[in-house]
């Protein structure tokens, strides 16, 4: 029986225009004004520096990382900073929080960087018990086997005790069904069907309910 209800967050607890923002406008914008480029040409290099890079490489998700490699003066956490008005949570989230809080404890669990991570949860931290990042937290770079079965450990509890939600199709619900975690997609653009597909987060309560 579940006892852990874990979230993924970027797509599923808050939008992702706060972290596009920073990657696609935010870091080219920088650049621009610091070698006196224009936008256009500098978000073409900035583009074509994090392709180089690739999503399957951890440096691709810090910042520190690429405000080396683009040697920009700003610290990106000022930068950042700049873009938290653009954080939103989804209309569902804190009302599905509370009431799945009263009888389920609460994770994240997340790809996310901390730089990002901690501000996108930082209005509603206190509805769980732990916030995992796998970049930052276990040198992954994605949500792998072992990512899911460290948090088991930590948390001290079995693979089925676990229900876990998020947007990513292999990450958030190949994955951890692998090991033994139930899991749902959540495909807030309606395309996706099945009984383990959720619309939004409210479809969750009622999953749970006709468990």
């Amino acid at each position: 029986m579940a006892r852990v209800l874990s979230f993924d967050a970027d797509g599923t607890l808050v939008t992702r225009d706060f972290v596009d923002l920073f990657w696609e406008e935010g870091v080219p914008a920088l650049y621009a004004s610091e070698n006196g480029i224009s936008f256009e040409e500098a978000k073409e290099y900035v583009m074509k520096k994090y392709a180089e890079i690739g999503e399957e490489d951890i440096r691709w998700y810090l910042p520190k990382y690429w405000f080396d490699v683009l040697r920009l003066q700003e610290n990106p956490g000022d930068l950042i900073k700049k873009y938290e008005g653009h954080l939103k949570l989804y209309p569902e989230v804190i009302d599905v929080l509370k009431e799945l809080g009263e009888d389920y404890e609460l994770i994240v669990s997340s790809n996310a960087a901390r730089d990002f991570l901690d501000i996108e949860v930082e209005k509603i931290k206190h509805y769980f018990s732990h916030i995992f990042s796998s970049t930052s937290d276990f040198g992954e770079v994605r949500k792998t086997p072992d990512f899911y079965s460290k948090v088991c450990e930590i948390l001290k509890v079995k693979p089925s005790e676990i229900v876990h939600v998020g947007d990513h199709w292999n990450f958030d619900f190949v994955v951890p069904r692998k090991l033994g975690i139930e899991a749902f997609y959540l495909d807030r653009d309606r395309g996706g069907q099945g009984s383990f597909v959720l619309k939004d987060l409210r479809d969750l309560k009622h999953k749970l309910s006709r468990g």
